[in-house]
């Protein structure tokens, strides 16, 4: 295999990088993507860092760069640091020309909108809601048409950090998930909605059943919203229009994994243990 040439725009550390390409090791070779991709933002990581990040050892990354003709960490940003300096070009600067134009707008428009999570994850009833979905014997997830991906997406995750979290699909199934069990009657359960304008006509008959059968339901949804609120108290809006030519997903997928990340909180050592048990069982279908 030959090593992959370098783009005409391609920084020093990104050609070198490149140039090693077919003798690197799969862990090398997602060190070494990573760091490309991430370059302008260097200054800020630890050895530490790169390796949470990458999910290789720190002493791999070590490694790494000394084959890779730095003197560490260090040395590789103080490459950097001159490579800039030669350029006249400020590490700043050099990060934010990348943002100029329309498709840079667009980007600075739905990092708002995911920094504008804040406000939602800061209201009194957000660590209820996630008492709710973290307490509950059983999670639903349900989200509609093009936004059913992110619910499933969602449900899949959760379910890594928390048991019973079952995907919702009410026209397959017709809530025959939801008939009463005298089995386990005595077992909470949770509803977590996901909608999005043009809100589905099914939304709010389900969260007023889910209601009736005595759940507590959130609903993350957008800033148009005005249905939720009044069906119960855990609603969560996020800015969807950043004037591309159809709505960003991205901050709603962003919300949906700061949920899980809390979730797991809740129970930290449960959802550690659980991680760790999964392996063994998926490991007999060999995926990966």
């Amino acid at each position: 295999m030959n090593d992959l040439p370098a783009p005409p725009e391609d920084s020093p550390l990104a050609a070198r990088l490149r140039g090693m390409s077919s003798r690197l090791t799969k862990s090398e070779a997602v060190i070494a993507q990573w760091l490309i991709l991430n370059e302008p933002t260097l200054g800020l990581e630890t050895g530490a860092s790169i390796a949470a990040k990458t999910g290789v050892s720190e002493i791999t990354v070590s490694r790494f760069l000394k084959r890779a003709g730095y003197k560490g960490l260090q040395g590789l940003k103080e490459d950097l640091q001159a490579a800039l300096v030669h350029a006249h070009v400020s590490p700043s600067d050099r990060y934010f020309r990348l943002l100029d134009g329309e498709i840079g707008a667009i980007l600075k428009r739905d990092a708002d909108a995911v920094l504008a999570l804040a406000q939602e994850v800061e209201k009194p009833a957000w660590p209820k809601a996630i008492d709710a979905i973290a307490g509950a014997d059983e999670v639903f997830v349900t989200g509609f048409q093009t936004i059913r991906g992110i619910a499933e997406d969602f449900a899949r995750r959760l379910s890594i950090v928390r048991g019973s979290v079952r995907f919702l699909s009410p026209h397959d199934g017709g809530l025959v998930e939801w008939i009463p069990s005298f089995r386990r009657a005595e077992e909470t359960r949770c509803l977590l909605m996901i909608d999005m304008a043009p809100y589905a006509r099914e939304a709010l008959p389900i969260v007023q059943t889910a209601r009736g059968l005595g759940m507590q339901v959130v609903v993350v949804t957008d800033e148009l919203n005005t249905w939720a609120s009044p069906e119960t108290p855990f609603v969560f809006h996020v800015a969807t229009k950043v004037d591309a030519f159809l709505e960003s997903t991205g901050p709603m997928t962003t919300l949906m994994n700061i949920i899980i990340h809390e979730v797991a909180g809740r129970a930290p050592e449960k959802a550690r243990k659980r991680i760790r048990d999964w392996p063994p069982i998926m490991r007999g279908l060999s995926l990966y």
